[in-house]
């Protein structure tokens, strides 16, 4: 029952991050669906190795949670140009 609950959250996590257009919730929704799918492994998997495997992913989507984090604190100061080669600062 919770691999399916798990799995439909991943669903809707993936049909988030390919509708919105704001590249910050994009990367959050797939940082999302990064932990469903190490707890997934976890409970389909009901062996040591699939606990080491569901750890590795766990961890390895950690690490990748904080790079996304940090690249998303160095967006914050990033001034863009638009068509008009007019000067505005990122929201």
């Amino acid at each position: 029952m919770y691999i399916e609950i798990i799995g439909v959250i991943t669903i809707l996590m993936a049909l988030r991050a390919v509708i919105t257009k704001n590249r910050a919730e994009k990367l959050l929704y797939i940082n999302v669906i990064g932990f469903c799918v190490s707890a997934i492994i976890a409970l389909y998997v009901k062996t040591t190795f699939g606990l080491v495997l569901a750890a590795t992913f766990f961890i390895s989507s950690t690490i990748g949670s904080n790079a996304i984090a940090y690249a998303l604190k160095d967006l914050e100061d990033e001034i863009t140009f638009d068509k008009n080669m007019e000067e505005h600062e990122e929201n």
